[in-house]
């Protein structure tokens, strides 16, 4: 016969089960009250005052000489195109600012740190010491360049052309004169020159009368450009990144040099390539 009810549990057995059901209530409500005090912790909104510090703001600034995460130093030449030298002496400069991008009389040659007023050529009427790097600070491999030509096409090519003539659909459309960065014409149909500027020279030493085609400037002057921009060009340092700049640099180095380049300097495989013209797959 199935029995319809169980037997009564003893006292003992109530008196466990509900020190067990009491010790189960306490861990939870510990843990609701750990969880809420951890969920919902104070902290300031945007630009909200305190009382806490003395200057009562609650938008701490990073304390001098800290370095975040992912930060480069101000004088790594990655970021700055800047040599070591031009840092010295601007850590070391006086009182006296010049506004670089105004005028530039000779007075203010030795003093406009990081502007273009020395001809990096040894040799030269306007020859001084090295302001911007003449070499890239990483090694540029075939990735690099593929990198630094897409980057060149997406950013680049609309104003100074594919071929970096200047040719691109800006100028096309009677909007500006982009730079070139050859100093003889490359295609038909071409951007003039600007008056008095040569026909692929910097504008940027022409202003300190450095007379200087685009392809002897150093590298670091066009990561300078890339960065901060200059005359109708924008900074582009927020599209771009350091790495990009540089990647893009030395793609505009292959586009100058395959105008220019002594074919028997090339690799044997090159050359053949080269020989073979349509015939290449």
């Amino acid at each position: 016969m199935i029995a319809l009810f169980r037997k009564p549990a003893r006292a003992g057995e109530y008196a466990a089960r509900a020190a067990v059901l009491g010790l189960v209530a306490t861990v939870a409500a510990v843990n609701t009250g750990c969880k809420q005090d951890m969920g919902d912790q104070p902290y300031y909104r945007p630009y909200e005052p305190t009382t806490f510090f003395e200057d009562g703001r609650s938008n701490r600034p990073l304390e001098r000489g800290v370095v975040h995460r992912a930060q480069y130093l101000d004088n790594d030449p990655l970021v700055t195109g800047l040599t070591q030298e031009e840092w010295g002496r601007f850590w070391s400069r006086g009182e006296k600012k010049v506004d670089v991008a105004a005028a530039t009389p000779p007075e203010d040659r030795e003093t406009s740190y990081g502007a273009p007023r020395f001809d990096p050529r040894p040799g030269q009427p306007n020859s001084g010491p090295a302001v911007f790097v003449t070499e890239f600070p990483f090694e540029i491999t075939a990735r690099d360049l593929a990198i630094g030509a897409q980057r060149f096409t997406q950013y680049c090519a609309m104003c100074h052309g594919p071929l970096g003539n200047g040719k691109g659909k800006i100028w096309e459309r009677g909007y500006l004169k982009p730079t070139s960065f050859h100093t003889e014409p490359v295609e038909a149909n071409e951007p003039p020159d600007y008056g008095q500027i040569n026909l692929g020279f910097s504008r940027g030493y022409w202003k300190w009368d450095v007379r200087i085609p685009m392809r002897d400037v150093p590298v670091g002057y066009y990561f300078q450009v890339i960065t901060q921009g200059y005359g109708a060009m924008g900074s582009y340092a927020a599209q771009v990144k350091p790495e990009d700049r540089w990647r893009i640099i030395a793609y505009i180095r292959t586009l100058q040099l395959s105008q220019r380049a002594d074919v028997s300097q090339l690799p044997a495989d090159v050359v053949q390539r080269l020989n073979a013209g349509g015939n290449q797959p």
